[in-house]
């Protein structure tokens, strides 16, 4: 897909990797909708992207992902502006395990509102434009994690609820594609101050000073991949410094 006058709406888009991603495709001529809960934070954020890609290109909602009418309020504002969203970015999370009603509800819950309104709007079997749906997951949803085992559930429910979307046999004609992106451990807001929010705290921060993180600009390079790559459905892309981005296939299992 080419970006130049896409629309590309980011949950989670004030700070971070949904930051990130802004710059990016503002860059490519794309237009984009910022949704974040942190009022301030938005509407400082798309102050300093309207300076430099102009009013036209840049909105800000404020939006919680685990309120429903609050969310399908928020994307129906951006529709409202820019008249259809071509790119979705269920990004939007939070990781402390004292709080794993909401964290569910933001991370996995979140994720299934955002994808359920935006394939509805997109489908072009139901009128829509087609386009793609981004689910930020996490390398924990991949692997075990004790440190912090609600949150892993979660992206790994990310991952799964993404890859069985991509797999569904109507989204050939929907023409509407699924993807989620798996960073290891990345230098953003979301694994600041963690102490008092997963287990094994110190086991953690030794594992994360000996492993590294990866970079914020690798993970935008993979929503730009996700994005850009008309061949990538059903795929968890995974984002480790050393590695870079490598695509992970989630095949559908056969039933006999």
């Amino acid at each position: 897909m080419q970006l130049k006058e896409k629309v590309i709406f980011i949950t989670g888009g004030a700070q971070g990797f949904g930051r990130g991603v802004a710059e990016a495709v503002l860059k490519k001529g794309a237009k984009v909708c910022i949704a974040d809960v942190n009022a301030d934070l938005g509407e400082a954020t798309t102050r300093e992207l309207q300076a430099s890609s102009g009013p036209d290109y840049v909105l800000f909602v404020k939006c919680d992902v685990s309120d429903a009418t609050v969310f399908e309020d928020a994307f129906k504002a951006a529709v409202s502006k820019f008249g259809h969203i071509d790119i979705m970015c269920n990004n939007a999370g939070i990781l402390d395990e004292r709080i794993w009603e909401k964290q569910l509800e933001v991370n996995f819950g979140g994720v299934v509102r955002g994808t359920m309104m935006a394939l509805n709007h997109m489908r072009k079997d139901k009128g829509g434009r087609g386009g793609v749906i981004i689910n930020t997951a996490s390398i924990g949803g991949l692997l075990p994690s004790f440190w912090f085992p609600t949150y892993a559930g979660s992206k790994s429910a990310v991952n799964h609820f993404t890859a069985s979307w991509a797999n569904n046999p109507d989204m050939k004609s929907a023409e509407v594609r699924f993807v989620s992106i798996c960073p290891s451990g990345a230098e953003t807001g979301l694994l600041e101050s963690l102490q008092d929010k997963i287990l094994n705290y110190d086991h953690f921060k030794q594992f994360m000073e000996r492993s590294k993180y990866c970079r914020v600009d690798q993970v935008v390079q993979a929503f730009l991949l996700a994005m850009e790559d008309d061949t990538i459905n059903g795929t968890a892309i995974t984002i480790k410094l050393k590695e870079g981005v490598q695509k992970v296939k989630m095949s559908l299992v056969p039933i006999e």
